[in-house]
């Protein structure tokens, strides 16, 4: 449910930063990330990025809209059992735990000696970040999450390389589980025609993913021969060590249920509008859910998951009104499972920069 993808570059990770941090002593971290005045060009074309996805969302809306009668859809919406939406914002918020985990263990496998991350800092981590992801490109969340790492230990490369390895474990998992979930008997596995390429593309991500982990050690002293390429040698190295190492199956268990929760949220979504989804039609409606939300040109993904999904149930039988209502209430349940994240955010002290560390960036 977290998973996203864009290509911004973070305001927050310069070295400037610290000095203006070290002098606040241990604020509260949402003083902390606001402390220093963002670059303006940066923080325009930033502002002009969001402008562009929430108009692509608003699109999006506006096109299924057209496509549906908005009173019967709301004469629907008193069937509405909200004891299941409350089941699945547990589950939602269990996520956030497991999200931590698997950090937590990625760290701890590329940096043993990170004994200042703790499993109930990494909890406070992961929840502030999947706060973030709901509106902010995925790479400044990244370099946020990287960023608040330091704080505990991690130095920027082992803080950078982590979460890199830890978005890169939960898009191929995700891989893993549409190709698996496509082989289904499910009437929606068909997607309109194109099930035998996504098969095929999701095949060929795999296989070349798995050809490069385990190649890992003959190509990475290679790369890291050469200037511009030592960089990807390094962190090929660094992946192939955590991914391989005594932690892979907790890292890899981890992003497995978080993905396994998500269909279990839109089972749980489905119940409470009163519809009787098979758990194989959740898995493809994850996979589609999911999958459209990595596309960079919508907030968050929505209007067009909502548009997806509206497509893909009304070519089956159900009414675009009642898809489009399943869809909404899909993103609002993940909206409010990552609340917790705005009380941390407001209240959680982060630890002071160490001295050695704070001297070594200047």
């Amino acid at each position: 449910m977290w998973e996203s993808e864009n290509q911004d570059e973070s305001p927050l990770m310069t070295t400037d930063n610290f000095h203006g941090i070290d002098r606040l002593g241990t604020p509260r971290l949402a003083d902390d990330i606001h402390a220093t005045p963002p670059d303006r060009r940066n923080a325009f074309t930033k502002a002009l990025f969001f402008a562009a996805k929430l108009i692509a969302s608003a699109a999006c809306f506006w096109y299924a809209l057209r496509q549906i009668n908005v009173s019967e859809a709301v004469r629907t919406l008193p069937t509405f059992d909200f004891r299941w939406a409350a089941f699945a914002v547990a589950v939602a918020m269990t996520q956030i735990l497991l999200l931590a985990l698997r950090l937590w263990s990625v760290v701890h496998a590329l940096t043993p000696n990170a004994a200042g991350l703790t499993y109930r800092a990494t909890c406070a981590v992961s929840a502030i970040y999947a706060l973030l992801a709901q509106v902010l490109p995925s790479v400044v969340g990244e370099g946020i999450r990287a960023w608040m790492l330091t704080r505990f230990g991690c130095g920027w490369r082992a803080g950078l390389t982590s979460v890199m390895i830890d978005r890169a474990v939960g898009v191929a998992l995700l891989i893993a589980f549409a190709f698996v979930i496509l082989l289904l008997p499910s009437a929606l596995t068909a997607l309109s025609g194109y099930r035998d390429l996504m098969l095929f593309v999701f095949g060929a991500a795999l296989v070349f993913g798995a050809l490069a982990l385990f190649s890992t050690p003959r190509l990475a002293p290679l790369l890291q021969r050469w200037r511009y390429s030592y960089w990807i040698g390094t962190f090929a190295a660094d992946a192939h060590r955590v991914l391989l190492g005594p932690r892979a199956p907790i890292i890899f268990g981890a992003a497995a249920l978080i993905h396994v929760l998500t269909i279990l949220v839109i089972w749980l979504v489905g119940r409470a509008q009163g519809l009787a989804l098979p758990v194989f039609d959740c898995a493809v409606l994850f996979t589609v859910m999911v999958g459209v939300a990595l596309a960079p040109i919508s907030v968050g993904g929505w209007g067009l998951r909502e548009l997806a999904v509206v497509s893909l149930l009304g070519a089956h039988g159900l009414a675009p009104e009642r898809a489009l209502i399943f869809s909404v209430c899909f993103g609002l349940v993940a909206v409010i499972g990552v609340l917790p994240g705005l009380v941390v955010w407001l209240l959680y002290p982060l630890p002071r920069l160490a001295a050695g560390m704070a001297g070594r960036r200047r």
